[in-house]
């Protein structure tokens, strides 16, 4: 099969450039107006009390939920209704939610982590600390598990997705929309770091997993595993190894990782794991990677 199909889901609607641009809006721009109203409203009772919550790490991880909920809302709008499009033509071509599939990339991708985990507490244990902490660890986990599987799920459906999708319309080429996305989905993530080292180092990681997520996309015609992958992914950055200047600041994590980001070393390693991962996945179906750098044969749009 050298047709990716995913891609296709796309024609099933209406794609006038001013739709995406509307959509694109309400998902993003919504969102920050609501926000930023009901701050400005809280703010006039007890300011001071407010910026004091907010200053807090899991306070800004319940904002991020709330925030990925409301953009959730609006992207179901503009597919379902300026797109005139089912919303689970974003998620696959049988129109059937595969939750098997999320759990075999939170897995496989939780496996991976863990295992280059323990390497690393064997190789250099000086570098993470430990900062377990019963109570707030809990309180952690209990929004870590609601929010970060709302927030993956969505960036995935976003970028994967309808913008996957959407930009596949304008290249016969499927490796086009594949690295489009991907340097957008990590540029974004260029103010989660504390420095600019970090910053960058932060967009590079970014960019791996975000090709990688792509390929495991359009190499399954799917989104389910990928968002199991980048699900996993975030609850283990929050829950086991947090790094303070990754972008969630000084959360309760049951380990803390101090030292100073390292590009030379860090890169190899996601790109190493990244690589697993695919192997994984797609072990005996090379072919469904092969494709993704072929045209996209009998382009009907």
């Amino acid at each position: 099969m050298s047709r990716i199909t995913f891609l296709d889901n796309a024609t099933e609607g209406k794609n006038n450039w001013w739709r995406y641009l509307i959509t694109i809006i309400l998902t993003w721009g919504t969102p920050v107006v609501i926000l930023t109203i009901i701050f400005l409203l809280l703010s006039k009772f007890n300011p001071i009390k407010i910026l004091s919550i907010l200053s807090q790490p899991i306070a800004l991880i319940v904002l991020v939920g709330i925030s990925d909920i409301l953009s959730l809302i609006f992207l179901y709008i503009g597919v379902r209704y300026i797109h005139e499009r089912k919303f689970i033509s974003l998620i696959n071509t049988d129109f059937k939610f595969s939750w098997r599939r999320i759990l075999k990339g939170f897995g496989i991708w939780f496996g991976i982590l863990i295992l280059g985990l323990i390497i690393t507490l064997l190789l250099t244990p000086i570098n993470l600390n430990v900062t377990f902490n019963s109570q707030p660890f809990l309180t952690l986990l209990i929004i870590s598990l609601i929010v970060f599987p709302i927030q993956a799920s969505f960036e995935e459906l976003f970028f994967r997705g309808y913008l996957m999708q959407g930009i596949g319309l304008r290249s016969k080429y499927p490796i086009i929309p594949l690295i489009t996305t991907s340097i957008i989905f990590a540029l974004l993530h260029f103010p989660n770091g504390g420095n600019t080292v970090t910053s960058v180092d932060i967009v590079i990681q970014a960019l791996i997993l975000g090709l990688t997520l792509g390929i495991i996309t359009l190499g399954e015609n799917r989104l389910e595993t990928a968002m199991g992958v980048h699900i996993a992914n975030n609850i283990f950055v929050a829950l086991i190894v947090n790094t303070p200047n990754g972008g969630l600041g000084n959360i309760p994590s049951i380990l803390t990782d101090n030292s100073p980001p390292n590009i030379l070393s860090d890169i190899p390693i996601i790109a190493l794991y990244a690589l697993i991962l695919l192997a994984i996945i797609f072990w005996g179906k090379k072919e469904n990677i092969i494709r993704i750098f072929k045209s996209n044969t009998n382009k009907t749009y």
